[in-house]
């Protein structure tokens, strides 16, 4: 066994030893690849059916990335990466060029703290900068920042049906200023389920006991961040189309919206409740905006001269429609999160 290579899966056998307790042998290539030797610490947590196994030098070894900034042609396409190995789980992200950095390149390039929480810079001179990201970033619950997320996403979902009824395109510039800080919280949820993916003390502390559970936080994190895409959408169509609206019409999408809203909040209270009831009653909801979207349209092409008019309101119905069909895929995270074959003892 002890010839076992890294690309060639191996079976040990559990050895009793005196006491009561058991044993198994370590591959001698895993130890050595991690510069191990007697006496180090490792890190053990039940997975589902597994138990896995960590070296604590490598928890908390710093994870680090570079980028040359001339392999990008401008700065939209370099702050990507930037964004990306952030998201990936990245601790320190080194900026470096060949060249002295212009003013404007270096400025864009802080501005990139506007964009991901908890990440600031560590030293920067005229050739390099580099970002670190504030471990008390790492410290929170996934439940807790599904928790947040939704609160601002329903919020904006009110506020801009409320600023669609109320007639006032001034409220829904508003909302549209909330973007950024809605990505911000987006990328910092999809950076926690990267780092829980491959840093099982991580995964733990994050209320993570079984990381299958990691692809279904994926797709409810992914669909809940676009149900506020869509919120911020219906404040975009106000500010750009802003005229008054039918009042049958605005009614029909205030009901639509509200059945919507319902949805958006079982669906995470199905997810982080394991609520199967909640489940089905999201989609059961899905009957209702079937019903009022189709009225809405029929009334908009019987009755609506006005052309731009007609634009508007077929655009918010259709974004409010689509914010149910990611409540439903948020619910469909829930019940993949419930329902999960054990295996048979």
């Amino acid at each position: 066994m002890g010839k076992t290579t890294p690309s060639k899966p191996g079976v040990r056998n559990l050895q009793a030893i005196k006491g009561g307790s058991f044993t198994v042998t370590l591959p001698r290539w895993w130890v050595t690849k991690h510069a191990m030797s007697k006496g180090a610490k490792l890190f053990l947590v039940e997975d589902g059916v597994s138990l896995k196994l960590a070296p604590m030098s490598l928890i908390a070894e710093t994870r680090r990335a570079t980028i040359n900034v001339e392999d990008f042609e401008d700065v939209p396409s370099l702050r990507y990466p930037i964004w990306t190995y952030y998201m990936q789980g990245a601790d320190e992200i080194l900026v470096k060029s060949r060249e002295v950095m212009s003013p404007s390149t270096k400025q864009r390039l802080r501005e990139i703290r506007m964009d991901l929480s908890g990440i600031e810079i560590l030293r920067e001179d005229s050739y390099s900068i580099l970002f670190g990201v504030n471990p008390g970033q790492e410290q929170r619950l996934l439940d807790d920042m599904i928790r947040d997320l939704q609160a601002t996403a329903l919020s904006i979902h009110k506020d801009s049906i409320n600023a669609l009824v109320s007639r006032k395109p001034a409220f829904a510039s508003e909302i549209i200023t909330r973007e950024p800080e809605v990505l911000r919280s987006y990328r910092a949820m999809i950076r926690k389920l990267a780092i829980c993916s491959v840093n099982s003390k991580e995964a733990y502390s994050s209320g993570i006991k079984d990381s299958r559970e990691l692809i279904t936080y994926g797709l409810l994190a992914r669909d809940l961040n676009r149900t506020v895409y869509h919120s911020i959408y219906i404040a975009r169509h106000i500010v750009k189309f802003g005229e008054q609206m039918d009042q049958n019409i605005l009614q029909l999408l205030r009901r639509m919206s509200d059945i919507t809203f319902e949805m958006q909040k079982l669906a995470v209270e199905a997810f982080l409740e394991r609520d199967y009831t909640k489940t089905i009653r999201v989609i059961k909801l899905t009957q209702g905006i079937k019903k009022i979207d189709d009225t809405i349209s029929s009334q908009i092409f019987k009755n609506t001269r006005n052309v731009k008019k007609a634009v508007t309101q077929m655009l918010i119905a259709r974004e409010i429609r689509r914010i149910a069909g990611y409540s439903v895929g948020m619910a469909d995270a829930a019940a993949n999160r419930i329902f999960f074959p054990k295996v048979a003892m």
